[in-house]
């Protein structure tokens, strides 16, 4: 196995044949493979497992109902002020006619308080929903099956009717929107989604930890495939001439390839894996895509940092190679045209998008790498190749420890 797996430094020691059901079935979800698990189980398991998520959800929706009331006041302060039309220093606006008295604005500071309130609520229950998410879900897994039970029936019931009570203006939630957000919270906790999210958050962490091999063996060839292109004037002109959404839409196709590609790639491999095992219990349709989808994503999530990577590259490249009369100049457009993305980033719209342009390209080519080259396919799919047999073993571990269990 290659010395930059990071499943090789990852990975935990997995269940032995006598180790708990539940040992056996955690060590799938952090292998992520949740669809490897019993339907039954994954059934029973429901309300819990869907508990902090629900949770989460609902304290969100509070936040958004705190900031749309703000928005609400806010808007009403403005109309009795008659603020709608003034400008900062603009002259002949509203703002020339505001009374210069203390009093005045000792009324606004008083109408404008709950509006701040209300914002700094929000941002608060925002920045608190993922973490009490995080405690209900904790609680949840440490408690009795019927005391998780009624804790994931708490949270769900939660998410309907706490959104629908807290929004006053009329564009907020009704109960169908929030009954179909808990149908959705309850398929995708079925479907495993978050041991999915969570086996996903440890493979970017150790992704980062291991990218300097990829970066120096790949870096230096995508760059000669696209180190002229960014120089290329045609590139430039038609991308100055392209809206975001078309952009979007380039970028698009070039990941669909991607994914498309790695996908196919991926399969085959796969499929080579599983016909050389024989197994007396054979894989659901179900099990043979979570099986797929680990190694798909680990790859894309490798394409994903790298094209990151790329794109600052570029940015920097960009703002140091290429001054501003430079791009006029190949742009067509004329010098004293604002450029930046924002006041005083000396960063233009174009280059944004030149480099968005270019890391998707680059993560096509390091797809079409893993596809083609033999060298990185051995050190860098390989291992991930490695993971699925490690997962259909588990898997099999898991199968024997139920079996024995329900002769019991």
């Amino acid at each position: 196995m290659s010395p930059s797996d990071p499943s090789a430094s990852s990975a935990a020691p997995g269940p032995t044949p006598a180790s708990s059901l539940s040992a056996h079935e955690d060590h799938l979800r952090a292998l992520g493979l949740p669809m490897m698990l019993a339907p039954a189980t994954r059934l029973r398991e429901l309300l819990p497992r869907s508990a902090g998520f629900a949770v989460g959800l609902a304290l969100l929706g509070v936040a958004l109902a705190a900031l749309d009331r703000s928005n609400d006041l806010a808007i009403e302060v403005m109309d009795r002020y008659d603020l709608t039309d003034v400008e900062a220093g603009g002259a002949g606006g509203a703002g020339a006619d505001l009374p210069d008295d203390d009093t005045f604005w000792a009324e606004l500071a008083d109408a404008a308080e709950p509006i701040i309130e209300l914002l700094a609520l929000s941002i608060a229950l925002a920045v608190v929903a993922p973490l009490l998410g995080w405690v209900v879900a904790k609680i949840a897994r440490n408690v009795s099956r019927g005391a998780a039970t009624a804790l994931g029936l708490g949270s769900m019931l939660a998410l309907v009717v706490v959104p629908v009570l807290t929004f006053t203006s009329a564009n907020g939630p009704d109960l169908a929107d929030t009954l179909l957000a808990a149908a959705l919270v309850l398929v995708g906790t079925y479907l495993g989604a978050g041991s999915l999210l969570r086996w996903s958050a440890r493979r970017v962490r150790l992704e980062l930890g291991t990218m300097g091999p990829m970066v120096a063996r790949v870096l230096p060839l995508v760059m000669l495939a696209v180190l002229f292109l960014f120089f290329s004037v045609e590139l430039w002109q038609v991308m100055v001439a392209l809206s975001w959404p078309r952009t979007f839409a380039v970028i698009g196709v070039i990941l669909a390839l991607t994914v498309l590609l790695v996908g196919i790639t991926t399969r085959d491999d796969v499929r080579h894996e599983l016909r050389e095992r024989y197994s007396e219990t054979p894989l659901r349709w179900t099990e043979r895509a979570n099986i797929l989808l680990v190694p798909v994503l680990a790859t894309l999530i490798q394409a994903a940092l790298f094209a990151t990577l790329v794109f600052a590259f570029f940015l920097f490249l960009g703002w140091t190679a290429v001054p501003e009369t430079t791009e006029a100049r190949w742009t067509q457009t004329p010098d004293n045209e604002p450029q930046g993305l924002m006041f005083g980033l000396p960063i233009s719209v174009t280059l944004v998008r030149v480099a968005l342009t270019l890391a998707a390209f680059s993560a096509l080519n390091l797809a079409a790498a893993a596809a083609s080259d033999a060298a990185h396919r051995a050190r860098f799919v390989r291992p991930m190749i490695d993971e699925v047999v490690r997962g259909l073993d588990a898997r099999e571990a898991y199968l024997v420890v139920r079996s024995r269990q329900a002769r019991r």
